[in-house]
């Protein structure tokens, strides 16, 4: 007997085939939002006991965690507990097009990062909202999912400080993850034999609807003009170049690790996820610095223990593995003995934090009734990234390496009318004061714009995070440190200097664009386009893509050795973001992955039980 998912089955793909109708990829739409609604499907919640032991306990189900958790779970024989403060990824962050609204909800843990004096006065308070996801797949569940994943020589240099982290040996993680989609790679054999169809993440490219499609065909060339050329793919053989980019979805829903390593998992019976567990400190036996477990928080407010037979592994992102590990006596001494901690192992945990700082320039585009048509369609876009976006990288002439880009360029065309809704994000999301979100958004009224962000991909500054108090509900002390080394400041200006002669090629030229000048209070002195005050512009809106890495750094000097094991500590390896000694060319969710595919291997290995 035929049964009704079939028959459903056999009705999608009979509307897929149909999609170029504006109506029938409405109906596809509302289907992949309809299936996104429905709750079931995730893991079902484990309920620990106190004094229960596991094999591995693994902290944080986020990029690398519920990677970890998953792929150690398939040794039948070793017992696997993932602990996870939130619980099941909403709707809003199923469905691709929602991802802008999850910043300050019960799916984020809603840090504040600073700024120091001086830096950022377009944000209340010198704060940044550090979004940071609080459900299963963690950031990976509300980042904005795009798909990069660096260029060879940020891995060599990895290589350099932690042997076993080569290009070569990090390209075969990317690709063990990755179930790419978009066809057109394997056309060419220079892009094919980056990727793969095999993994679990799915990764997409989809078509644009017409009005989408003209307007990344003129951005796309009015960058050709710039100087930075066309490429197929941001994850291909170019080290440079622009193109639409990649994005962590298919079929309707967002590929977090949630949905692609723990959903296929559901009912493993050595798997289990204890959702809305919040772990307060890692036990850790002061003298032999062997770690037996963890002490968790459950959400009715009891405190219990579990044990680790075999290791704990943090997981637990950037700003909270380093808080735990501070927490239970790992860290600088100076901060713990700050907090009447006792300096169980006496390392740099919190340093080393590094981010992309990027600073927006705005352009003014086409008036008229026509410019507020990409608005329109906005509903039958529910299962892609909801407006035209260019992505890509360039450098400037001086570069320190010729094999890494300088800067990463994201370029997002707002059809006119969404001036309300820009003003809300500015304000909501990405914490700009009043005034700056006013004057962003009123050249919208009748005008397309184009808002496009610059990043400064490597460097020189570090920031830090600290603990706030010896407390584990208090929120850490966040330091983005941006621009204390004032060759970042410099170089971050020339770059939006030279994404400014965009307003010089033909299309804007054609429907008499502009740069509008924002309101940035501190640069009032200065006169407006002169280098003085880029500089100032730039130091004042600087703003943050949400990619710290480092905290918990591997190599010699760092927290972690080259199989991300805690120095002087038995038993305990960090396995995240944290642990990148030097930021990669790439929104870090990729990278991130990356790292928890190959610390599986490695801990496999170290039990033997694999050999690649």
């Amino acid at each position: 007997m035929i049964s009704l998912n079939t028959v459903a089955n056999e009705f999608f793909k009979i509307l897929q085939a149909s999609q170029s109708s504006w109506l029938v990829r409405w109906l596809l739409n509302a289907l992949a939002l309809s299936q996104a609604i429905q709750p079931n499907g995730w893991p079902e919640n484990y309920k620990p006991l106190d004094g229960e032991r596991f094999n591995f306990i693994v902290v944080g189900s986020g990029s690398a965690g519920a990677i970890v958790a998953t792929r150690l779970s398939e040794v039948p024989h070793w017992t696997v507990l993932l602990i996870e403060a939130g619980g099941d990824p909403p709707p809003t962050s199923v469905v691709p097009s929602l991802f802008a609204t999850l910043s300050n909800t019960e799916y984020d843990w809603s840090y504040k990062a600073y700024l120091d004096e001086g830096v950022g006065e377009t944000h209340p308070g010198r704060a940044i909202f550090m979004t940071r996801g609080k459900m299963l797949g963690g950031s990976s569940s509300n980042n904005y999912e795009i798909y990069t994943r660096g260029v060879p020589q940020d891995y060599e240099e990895w290589n350099l400080e932690a042997p076993g982290w080569d290009w070569n040996t990090c390209l075969y993680y990317f690709k063990k993850l990755e179930n790419m989609t978009d066809i057109s790679l394997f056309q060419n054999p220079y892009n094919a034999h980056l990727h793969s169809t095999n993994g679990p993440v799915a990764v997409s490219r989809p078509e644009d609807n017409a009005y989408s499609l003209k307007i990344n065909e003129v951005m796309l060339k009015s960058y050709e003009e710039l100087g930075i050329r066309r490429v197929l793919e941001n994850n291909g053989p170019e080290i440079e170049g622009i193109s639409r980019p990649h994005f962590t979805f298919a079929n309707g829903r967002r590929s977090s690790t949630a949905e692609s390593y723990l959903r296929p998992t559901k009912g493993r019976p050595n798997l289990f996820i204890a959702k809305y567990a919040r772990v307060v400190k890692i036990l850790l036996d002061p003298y032999t610095r062997t770690t037996y477990g963890v002490k968790v928080m459950l959400q009715d407010g009891n405190v219990i223990n579990l044990f680790a037979d075999s290791e704990v592994i943090l997981s637990a992102g950037t700003i909270d593995s380093p808080k735990l590990l501070m927490l239970s006596g790992i860290g600088p001494h100076e901060v713990l003995q700050k907090h009447d901690i006792d300096t169980i192992v006496n390392l740099p945990v919190g340093k080393n934090m590094q981010d992309h700082a990027y600073a927006p320039i705005l352009f003014t585009g086409k008036a008229g009734l026509s410019s507020i048509i990409p608005n329109l369609v906005l509903a039958t876009q529910l299962d892609s990234f909801p407006i035209p976006i260019q992505s890509g990288f360039f450098s400037l002439g001086g570069s320190v390496s010729q094999s890494k880009p300088d800067f990463q360029i994201f370029s997002q065309n707002i059809g006119a009318s969404a001036s309300v809704l820009i003003r809300y994000g500015c304000s909501a999301i990405t914490n700009y004061n009043d005034e700056f979100c006013y004057s962003l958004a009123k050249p919208n009224n009748i005008r397309e714009i184009i808002l496009a962000s610059v990043l400064l991909l490597h460097p020189y500054s570090r920031g830090q995070v600290s603990l706030r108090s010896n407390n584990p509900l208090d929120d850490p002390i966040i330091e983005l440190g941006y621009f204390r080394d004032d060759f970042d400041l410099h170089k971050l200006t020339e770059g939006l200097k030279f994404i400014s002669n965009l307003v010089n090629t033909s299309y804007l030229r054609k429907v008499n664009g502009t740069i509008p000048k924002l309101a940035v209070s501190p640069c009032k002195e200065f006169v407006w386009g002169s280098d003085d005050y880029w500089t100032c512009y730039v130091r004042n809106v600087a703003g943050s893509l949400l990619h710290p890495v480092g905290t918990c750094k591997m190599g010699a000097d760092g927290v972690v050795d080259e199989r991300l094991n805690v120095h002087s500590v038995k038993g305990l390896r960090v396995v995240d973001a944290s642990v990148m000694p030097k930021i990669p060319s790439a929104n870090i969710n990729a990278p991130t992955m990356m790292i928890g595919e190959h610390a599986s291997d490695l801990i496999k290995e170290d039990y033997g039980v694999f050999s690649r």
